[in-house]
């Protein structure tokens, strides 16, 4: 009997399963990884984490990841590279990193929330890409306080190394040659966060004010009105009939606007002729909004409930004497407030270089965040902004977002992270990889985030050598852990679950399979083609455990098989975890 219900539910089944067997983004899957760090050493590419703690409600992260690659598709775990446990001055917040090799030695620079300095960048230091790892200095290279997070590293063709950092603000410093110190006499440098560099934050901002000749933007504040949940846009704008600068506002729905102007006319036009007339909000104890300007003097008027009048009766007046200073400590703890955020740059700075052109990626605001990117004709500037590289990610996006643009093996790649994995969300993140072809004229085109990632692995696996079991384009159910001696292997394996590697040559044929795994409660290890429920040729049985704790080579025949495949290592067995596994490969007999 025809059932359409269920053909209905088959095909609905099918099109889920058929997109589970294309995904390969987010590229881990064994835990949340964030902030992603791609650098090329050699033959391969390592790419470098911080690690979301499982149902964080906040950026917990107490360590850093690696992984490598020699394909782009294939990625194996290379364990925990560094921990907060491995600088004695830390005390909380494992955040975005990057390691970059020189002189035959590799330095990662992080940040870390300091005993008595808040957010500082260390730099660890290691004779191999996968360490061990050691803090050279103990101390900070660089204290700061809040904003100090996001380092990254970049050496010119010249030699010339620089770090550069910074949330809300942008600095750089010119590192010595030793890598663990830098240039006293430039010292830290603030990049200016100009327009032109960085773009305007408030969105249609230069034509929100039809009376207005310019705006100044970096002299606006952009604030909520608990009254009716708007937000007001109070800015320094130049009067196109008066020649004169005064003080415009604006209501929208979101504090990046856009914006609409509901006066059709300047707000304030007195007491408005300083170099910065910096208009802010600011609350008073009884909840009563003000809007203060000027730096020389101090204005304030009283803002009635709508914000978009203010009391006639006390009218514009200079800040009393008594109050002047609680009135400048309230504008100044503004400064680095969301609400006073200006341009698009928000944090995570990327430097590259493509010919003669440098580029500096940044996840842009406000929140959530996308990715743009400005370009200059040194790695110190000056910037100018260029477009937006990825839009905020809807569905399965996180409100944060961290480029890494790297070049392999002749292509291009832009890796990110995003929410999309099973528990995933803004303080559960996990890294992606796409793509990037650059314009003929040397500009980024906007990147689609995708599930697929890689669809062409840059080079196809040989299965006839060892293969590390946690080498995986794809899994469901396992996780990775590491032994007394460092080494990391395969674990948390239930029945169903499984291991899937992508673009495994079988050129010399195969005929026999072999695994090395401890066995636990027992079970198999299916091998089959292209896909878990794809063509099995062959099982290898694991035995339920006699209490020892040893690895074991186990071997299996497999029917026959050549060409060019992906591989499904299915797990088979009981209620209870089955086995450990540390690595696997194929004969040709």
């Amino acid at each position: 009997m025809y059932n359409k219900k269920f053909v209905i539910l088959a095909s609905l089944v099918l099109v889920a399963l058929s997109g589970v067997l294309k995904a390969q983004n987010p590229i881990i899957q064994t835990i949340y990884t964030a902030d992603p760090a791609p650098m090329v050493y050699k033959d391969t590419l390592f790419l470098y984490t911080g690690h979301d703690e499982d149902k964080s409600t906040w950026f917990t992260m107490n360590d850093w990841h690696i992984y490598s690659t020699t394909d782009m598709v294939n990625w194996t775990d290379r364990g925990t590279g560094l921990s907060l446990k491995n600088f004695e001055w830390a005390v909380k917040d494992a955040w975005a990193g990057q390691c970059i090799p020189r002189n035959g030695k590799f330095y990662w620079y992080v940040p870390i929330n300091a005993k008595g300095s808040g957010m500082s960048i260390g730099v660890a230091v290691s004779d191999h890409p996968t360490g061990p790892f050691k803090d050279v200095l103990g101390k900070p290279m660089i204290s700061g306080g809040w904003g100090y997070i996001d380092p990254s590293v970049f050496i010119d063709d010249d030699g010339q190394a620089y770090l550069y950092w910074g949330n809300p603000q942008l600095y750089y410093v010119k590192l010595n040659k030793d890598m663990t110190s830098y240039d006293q006499r430039v010292g830290i440098v603030k990049v200016p966060l100009t327009d032109e560099a960085f773009k305007l934050r408030i969105h249609n901002a230069k034509n929100t004010f039809k009376w207005a000749k310019s705006i100044d933007g970096l002299q606006s504040h952009s604030i909520k009105n608990a009254a009716d949940s708007k937000y007001y846009w109070f800015v320094s704008a130049l009067d196109k009939t008066t020649n004169r600068k005064v003080i415009a506002i604006a209501q929208g729905d979101k504090a990046n606007g856009p914006f609409k102007d509901v006066l059709g006319k300047p707000f304030i036009t007195e007491h408005t002729d300083a170099a910065n007339v910096n208009p802010t909000v600011i609350t008073d104890a009884n909840k009563q909004a003000w809007l203060a300007w000027s730096d020389s003097k101090l204005w304030r008027v009283k803002l009635n409930a709508d914000w978009t009048s203010y009391e006639q009766s006390t009218g514009i007046q200079q800040v009393p004497a008594d109050q002047q200073e609680w009135f400048a400590e309230k504008i100044k703890g503004t400064v680095s407030s969301t609400e006073k955020r200006f341009t698009t740059y928000e944090e995570g700075p990327w430097l590259y270089k493509r010919k003669s052109l440098y580029y500096l990626l940044y996840p842009a605001g406000g929140v959530p965040e996308h990715l743009a990117y400005s370009t200059a004709p040194s790695a110190t500037g000056p910037w100018t902004y260029r477009d937006t590289i990825m839009d905020v990610i809807g569905k399965g996006g996180a409100f944060t977002n961290h480029p890494g643009l790297i070049d392999y093996k002749g292509k291009t790649y832009l890796f990110y992270h995003n929410g999309a994995l099973e528990g995933g969300g803004g303080f559960t993140r996990s890294v992606c990889v796409d793509e990037v072809q650059f314009t003929a004229d040397g500009r980024l085109p906007r990147v689609t985030p995708t599930t697929t990632a890689i669809s062409k692995a840059v080079k196809n696996l040989n299965p006839y050598n060892r293969v590390e079991a946690e080498t995986i384009a794809w899994e469901k159910g396992v996780e990775t852990t590491t032994n007394g001696n460092k080494s990391v292997y395969v674990t948390d394996i239930d029945n169903n679950d499984y291991i899937k590697i992508r673009s495994v040559d079988f050129t010399k044929g195969a005929g026999r399979f072999e695994a090395s795994v401890i066995p636990l409660a027992g079970g198999s290890i299916e091998v089959r083609l292209d896909k878990p429920d794809g063509v099995l040729i062959g099982t290898c049985e694991v035995a339920k455990s006699k209490g020892s704790e040893m690895w074991q080579s186990l071997n299996a025949k497999v029917a026959a098989v050549k060409g060019l495949h992906d591989v499904c290592l299915v797990f088979k067995g009981g209620n209870e975890k089955l086995f450990n596994f540390d690595w696997w490969r194929f004969a040709a007999k």
